[in-house]
């Protein structure tokens, strides 16, 4: 089986989900194909990304010639208008696309490509509203990822409170039923001339790490676990 950073990713639609989706998958190390039937949406990723073809994809033959038909995940993030998501996303089934993920504006355009088979549906408004939502109400909360079964990912600012003493004294798992992944911790880089500050993981834990002031958790649990930890501190 391949790893996912071997794969090929096609993003047909390269607006601002789609053009963010393709660099940061690019980051990653994956092989990414964008597509986009606007020159300057092209232009606008092609030093990113793998290959950058302007072309429009509602076209079989166009998918099929440009080697579209034989990526191993294909992303459909046309936001303007649904159709040209729907008949690519048949296209792209039929022609044995193991994941195709289509963008959705509505529950009827959801359930539509449901019908149709994809492996997902992206709200990409729904979803940075619902974790904003959480963020604006939860004090010191920056980012929620929802795992599902009433799990979430979360990215916290660790409380003045525990800065001083260890991962081994503070107990969170013991205490607050939470798992701490890792910590991010506010660094210095120097690229060229230019000096600039950026969160970076500190790597593996051991219980003599200790929290410093301005670290970030990033933790694994419930919404109510995280809101216990929060107000407690």
């Amino acid at each position: 089986m391949k790893r996912r950073r071997e794969l090929h990713f096609a993003i047909i639609g390269i607006g601002a989900f789609g053009s963010a989706l393709a660099k940061k998958l690019s980051e990653e190390g994956a092989y990414v194909i964008a597509i986009d039937n606007n020159m300057e949406h092209i232009n606008q990723v092609k030093e990113y990304v793998s290959d950058a073809i302007c072309f429009d994809a509602t076209d079989p033959e166009l998918l099929e010639s440009h080697g579209i038909t034989n990526v191993d995940v294909a992303i459909i993030s046309i936001g303007e208008s649904f159709e040209p998501v729907a008949l690519i996303a048949m296209h792209l089934l039929n022609s044995g696309v193991k994941e195709v993920y289509g963008r959705a504006g509505s529950y009827l355009q959801e359930q539509i490509l449901k019908q149709i088979g994809i492996t997902d549906v992206i709200h990409p408004e729904r979803q940075v509203a619902e974790r904003m939502g959480v963020s604006l109400v939860r004090r010191g909360m920056s980012d929620v990822f929802d795992l599902g079964e009433g799990l979430a990912m979360f990215e916290v600012e660790a409380p003045d409170s525990m800065v001083g003493y260890t991962l081994e004294e503070l107990n969170i798992r013991k205490r607050y039923n939470l798992n701490l992944i890792t910590i991010k911790r506010l660094e210095e880089t120097i690229s060229e001339t230019t000096l600039k500050e950026q969160y970076k993981p500190i790597g593996i834990l051991a219980g003599d790490t200790e929290i410093k002031k301005g670290d970030r958790f990033i933790l694994v649990g419930t919404k109510e676990h995280c809101d216990k930890m929060l107000e407690a501190n």
